[in-house]
């Protein structure tokens, strides 16, 4: 972990239980952590420390978050600090109120893993195409034909001679010079964009390559770029048609050269994508403020015909390109940096670092890696146990997608699977991993001649595929497995996904005997009052809720009433994550039917748990 990473954080919250939350969470990922209960213990802790970020929630008592920002930008010494809101409200009044104290960004709450340390992150780091003269060559022969006609008739025409001589010359004299007009005209049109008459790519990559080429000379200036991109301008031609959407990117680009001045030089790369070179900012601050000047500016509103736009931008930033050595790696680590700024919620502009570099570097490479995985057969299922509490019989198992990797070993599912998701290629993985689970699971029944049921994990998007239950009921089918024994996990965000766009889907797969599972019950942001229009069987507590469990009297509460709701509302539980004997006692007496988790067994190859249901197969039960 590079130093942008291991930063020191102090953690504002007057909830034990959100403390130990955060507090594990970053402990984990590798960061120094601080805590405070209240609002005046954080501003006591803050004159002797100098955190890199805070997170501070903001319903406190005595002193509420706001309070405390107010505080911290006031003073000299703080108000630099990063402060990131804490809060389970989604009052947009609050935000703004927030956002306007300093404040740059809100979590809502419950807090998810995956998005805390992805904005923690975030805001820890900050020639020649010409075209062939035809004309001329073809003005010229006609020319030299014509000279020849007139020396055939020279005798003829010598008293015209001298006349013809000189009207001909004038001729001459004209088309060259509509041929050198042509010429100027054709070499603006290779290095302009002819709808802004802003430079365009061709020009930029020369000029890119020329700045690299001075690279060595003596007090060279550091020039720097920035890639400037229209939030949601598709919008905008959608609406009111690619006329209006031609006129409103001239005025852009009216209104960027006004910004810019003399300050730099701007290409237009297509679309709506800008790209600045800075000339005359010698250091990262001015870069900045003029990022934010454009942004400013931009965000006035248009006047486009009759109507009047209002648009945001978001802006990528290379400060000194000199360390480069090619044009192209310049372009694609400005991009890099403007797609992080939109990932930040768009309007705003981010300066690239090595380690928003490097990440993008292994998302390339990873991307590639994926689709050469799935022609090659890299990927492998393994399966966890999933067991009765009361009696601690296997019950079924959980199949789950592995990537042995060829050079990096066994990679993570949750570094491929939002990645095949964005790609495109998650069909794929969800497709194979049903037929190779469903073929396993009828291995094991025939082989063992026990009740075995195999648990698959499907995205949210390929449940909204076309012709999915014909799909899915199919490869069930082919196995010769009862549909009874496949049962569907889907995550609670995915499940509400799912069920937004409509519960039909989920309603036929049920109907045809499969059953549906809601995963890491806890973690998302669904709505208790519509769980039970979903048709679930089996909803699984996620794991930081079962680590917490003898330890903590409130997530005893939490898990005991996830139980109480699961039940009353006909469905049975799985408790993911089970280490202790503590959490195993704890989860019977609250009446929690299954478990999986390290205490019985971690994920197996195929191999291995053949090897253990033939060690423990006892009659026709299967007990660990």
């Amino acid at each position: 972990m590079d130093s942008s990473e291991s930063g020191l954080i102090l953690i504002v919250d007057d909830n034990r239980t959100n403390l130990k939350l955060l507090f594990g969470f970053l402990k984990e990922s590798g960061y120094k952590i601080l805590v405070a209960t209240n609002g005046k213990n954080a501003l006591e802790k803050l004159q002797y420390i100098n955190p890199d970020l805070i997170l501070l929630d903001i319903r406190m008592p005595d002193m509420d978050g706001f309070e405390v920002c107010r505080y911290l930008k006031a003073n000299p010494g703080t108000k630099e600090i990063p402060v990131i809101f804490l809060t389970a409200l989604s009052d947009v009044k609050d935000k703004v109120e927030g956002l306007n104290l300093g404040a740059v960004d809100y979590i809502t709450k419950p807090l998810q893993k995956d998005e805390l340390l992805s904005r923690i992150r975030l805001h820890l780091r900050l020639r020649s195409l010409t075209r062939n003269l035809q004309e001329k060559n073809e003005l010229l022969t006609q020319e030299i034909a014509n000279r020849k006609a007139i020396e055939d008739e020279l005798q003829q025409l010598n008293q015209e001679l001298e006349h013809r001589i000189a009207k001909r010359t004038e001729e001459l004299s004209l088309t060259l010079h509509n041929l050198r007009l042509r010429e100027q005209q054709l070499a603006y049109e290779a290095y302009h964009d002819l709808l802004t008459g802003l430079y365009n790519r061709s020009w930029l990559m020369n000029r890119l390559s020329e700045i690299l080429q001075i690279k060595s000379s003596q007090n060279v200036k550091k020039y720097s770029v920035l890639f400037l991109d229209i939030d949601r301008f598709k919008n905008i031609n959608d609406s009111f048609g690619h006329l209006v959407g031609d006129e409103f990117i001239k005025n852009v680009s009216i209104r960027i050269k006004i910004c810019v001045g003399s300050k730099g030089e701007i290409a237009r790369l297509g679309g709506d994508e800008f790209l600045i070179i800075l000339t005359e900012a010698e250091d990262l601050q001015t870069v900045e403020a003029t990022a934010s000047y454009l942004l400013e500016e931009l965000q006035r509103p248009f006047l486009v015909g009759h109507y009047q736009v209002i648009i945001t931008a978001s802006i990528g930033i290379v400060f000194s390109i000199l360390d480069y050595h090619s044009s192209t790696a310049i372009l694609r680590d400005a991009d890099i940096a403007m797609y992080q700024a939109k990932q930040s919620g768009k309007g705003c502009y981010t300066v690239l670092t090595p380690q928003m570099q490097s990440q993008a570097l292994e998302r390339i490479e990873l991307e590639t890696d994926i689709r050469h995985a799935i022609e090659q057969e890299q990927f492998c299922l393994y399966y966890q146990p999933i067991f009765s509490i009361q009696d601690k019989k296997i019950v079924g198992f959980e199949a789950l997608s592995r990537w042995l990797h060829p050079q990096h070993g066994f990679i993570s599912p949750t570094k491929f699977i939002t990645i095949a998701e964005e790609i495109g290629l998650i069909q794929i993985l969800d497709t194979w991993a049903l037929q190779s689970a469903c073929q396993q699971l009828k291995i094991w029944q025939e082989q063992f001649n026990v009740p075995l049921t195999v648990n698959v994990n499907f995205s949210a998007t390929e449940l909204q595929q076309a012709g999915v239950v014909e799909k899915i009921t199919k490869i069930c089918c082919q196995s010769g497995l009862s549909l009874s024994s496949v049962k569907l996990e889907i995550t609670e965000s995915g499940f509400l996904q799912t069920a937004s766009a409509g519960t039909n889907v989920l309603k036929q797969i049920r109907s045809q005997g499969i059953k549906l599972c809601i995963d890491d019950f806890g973690t998302g942001y669904s709505s208790l009052s519509r769980l039970h229009i979903f048709p679930i069987d089996t909803l699984k507590i996620d794991r930081s809720f079962i680590s917490g469990l003898g330890s903590s009297s409130d997530t005893t509460a939490i898990v005991q009433t996830i139980i109480s709701l699961a039940h009353n509302l006909g469905m049975d539980v799985v408790a993911e994550g089970i280490e202790t004997k503590e959490q195993l006692d704890k989860l019977k007496d609250l009446g929690c039917e299954f478990g999986q988790g390290f205490f019985f067994a971690k994920p197996l190859s195929s191999q291995q748990v053949t090897q253990l249901l033939s060690n423990y197969l006892s009659l026709s039960t299967v007990k660990i």
